[in-house]
C-alpha cells in the first residue's frame, strides 16, 4: 500500500516557516512543505526521531496554529512527517480552508 493510500485526509503542498520546540535538537531551518488537516511534512537537514514529540507554531492565511506532533516518519538530511495529536475545531478549519483553497 502506497502512502497516498494510508492518508486519511487530503495533502496539499503548502511551503510555510515552522517553529519546532520540545525536542532535544531542533530540527534546522525547519519549514512545512506539504500539509494535511491530520499532520505534515517538515522539510529540515535534522530529522529527530520517529515516537519523538514536539510542539508546531506556524502561521497560515486563515489563522495561527499552535499543536502537538508526533514524528511518525524520518529521513536524515530531507525532513520528517509528523501527524497532529490536538488540534482544536477552530485550527483544524484553518487547515481544511487552506487544503481546500490549494486543491
Amino acid at each position: 500500500m502506497g502512502d497516498s493510500e494510508n492518508r486519511r485526509a487530503p495533502r496539499v503542498s503548502f511551503p510555510c516557516e515552522v517553529a519546532c520546540t520540545g525536542v532535544g535538537q531542533n530540527p534546522l531551518n525547519p519549514r512545512i512543505s506539504d500539509l494535511s488537516a491530520t499532520g505534515a511534512f517538515i522539510d529540515s537537514m535534522n530529522a529527530v526521531p520517529v515516537g519523538t514529540l514536539m510542539t508546531l507554531r506556524f502561521t497560515l492565511p486563515t489563522g495561527n496554529v499552535t499543536v502537538n506532533a508526533e514524528v511518525v516518519h524520518a529521513m536524515e538530511h530531507f525532513g520528517m512527517g509528523v501527524r497532529f495529536l490536538d488540534l482544536t475545531g477552530e485550527q483544524r478549519g484553518f487547515i481544511e480552508q487552506v487544503v481546500a483553497g490549494a486543491s
